[in-house]
């Protein structure tokens, strides 16, 4: 018999050995998942209505859903607010497009919204959602009202936002795609928790409302304790989009 051969033998052997004495068998140790690595952002330029050229990133998510993230005004004031939402979205299959708001936040700010949502179609989207914080939020269900949008997200807005956005209560009735309502119960503008309850009892179904514990404004919520929960929330807000 071949040294090969005999090493192969006594190996078998020590095995039925363990197996016999009740021992443990050794098992291969499992790959490690690998981490996805989130697409490059493309960054881009579009113009308004009204002429002025604002910049967003778009984070292919390689499907057939698409959602534009406007940012709000207060403590986190360009797109870079959503670039983490984004990049997990767009690995995720749902492809995001946050963008930056004109400069002064002065204008309708709406046209933003709406602009971002004829660069999506003009790249071949159809199946489109917009989601804002604060002003971005009331600037979304503002372009719900001319846009065919699938679904259509708030947190922590108000009725009026600074940039000329006004929505009322007749115009927000008439919103009959799916809608999500979210702010913190101590919000430091106080007109917010109330706005969103308002808010929420006005609109038509289907819709939905979150209120988290705290003070945080908007996507400021990302970095609290409920940054998961958020997380979550606008995932499965969209899931039922596709």
């Amino acid at each position: 018999m071949s040294a090969g051969w005999r090493s192969i033998l006594i190996g078998g052997l020590a095995l039925l050995l363990v197996a016999a004495c009740g021992g443990p068998i050794p098992t291969a140790t499992p790959a490690p998942t690998p981490t996805p690595v989130p697409p490059d952002g493309e960054k881009v330029t579009f113009v308004t209505e009204d002429g002025v050229t604002l910049a967003g990133t778009l984070y292919p998510g390689g499907g057939d859903l698409a959602v534009v993230l406007a940012h709000q005004g207060v403590g986190q004031t360009t797109q870079s607010s959503w670039r983490a939402f984004a990049e997990v979205a767009a690995i995720n299959g749902i492809t995001a497009f946050p963008f930056n708001f004109r400069r002064d936040f002065c204008g309708p700010l709406d046209q933003g919204v709406l602009a971002a949502i004829r660069y999506l179609r003009s790249r071949g989207y159809t199946r489109i959602a917009c989601v804002g914080a604060s002003m971005g939020g009331t600037s979304c269900l503002k372009a719900a009202l001319t846009e065919e949008l699938l679904g259509v997200g708030a947190i922590g807005s108000n009725w009026s936002t600074g940039g000329g956005v006004s929505l009322s209560r007749e115009e927000l009735a008439s919103l009959a795609m799916p809608k999500l309502f979210v702010t913190t119960d101590k919000d430091r503008f106080p007109a917010v928790p109330v706005s969103m309850k308002e808010m929420y009892a006005q609109a038509p179904d289907p819709k939905q409302f979150q209120e988290y514990s705290g003070s945080a404004q908007g996507t400021e919520i990302f970095s609290t304790q409920h940054r998961d929960e958020l997380r979550t929330l606008l995932f499965e807000f969209l899931e039922q989009l596709r």
